[in-house]
């Protein structure tokens, strides 16, 4: 096992640990981040930034997403992105970050951190994905390390949940509703967490 894959698997097993709320929130962040580096910007993709937001403002505390959140994914359900047709189907709502914000508010419509790990598990994918096609055009001397990239992912997933960790309790309630005040403080708390590197391929000595 790679030190990535460790790492992945402590993301995991905290984030499985954690309370619901504070899942919503860490699949809020990773799905932030997966946006924003985004290489290609897919149609599906970005057509699903307000549902983003509206998770944002779940995880802060909004009780009036719930229903928003429900309605967006039962729209989701019942499209041609959504199906069982494998690679003859439209691929759309496999992109890695689709999928993450899909399965970050499937996290806080059930209070199920399983989603969250899930959305963790995809933006490692994406790192790699991103090495891919850094690698296609990178006509260096030194071989890029996805290996390195992955790596960074996961321990920013877990600084993530670290400093999620003295707001948990606060979180927790976050589902049953903050007042509006709070809601402003804390959205503004969770999206100052967003981590994103600099899009420049880690490299090795060959």
């Amino acid at each position: 096992m790679t030190d990535w894959q460790s790492l992945s698997e402590q993301v995991r097993s905290r984030v499985l640990a954690a309370n619901a709320g504070t899942a919503v929130a860490f699949a809020a962040v990773t799905a932030e981040r997966l946006m924003r580096l985004d290489p290609q910007g897919l149609p599906f993709t970005q057509s699903l930034r307000p549902l983003l937001h509206l998770v944002w403002r779940a995880a802060a505390g909004d009780q009036t997403a719930f229903k928003p959140i429900a309605v967006a994914l039962g729209e989701f359900y019942i499209s041609e992105y959504c199906h069982n047709d494998g690679q003859d189907g439209p691929a759309d709502a496999d992109d890695d970050p689709a999928a993450a914000i899909l399965c970050a508010a499937e996290c806080y419509l059930h209070a199920e951190p399983r989603f969250a790990a899930y959305v963790a598990g995809r933006s490692i994918d994406a790192v790699e994905y991103r090495m891919e096609l850094a690698s296609e055009d990178y006509t260096g001397d030194e071989a890029i390390d996805a290996d390195a990239a992955m790596d960074a992912e996961a321990r920013q997933q877990l600084a993530d949940l670290d400093a999620l960790a003295p707001y948990a309790t606060k979180l927790s309630h976050a589902r049953f509703g903050l007042p509006a005040d709070e809601q402003e403080h804390l959205l503004a708390v969770l999206r100052d967490m967003v981590t994103v590197p600099t899009p420049t391929p880690s490299t090795c000595q060959d």
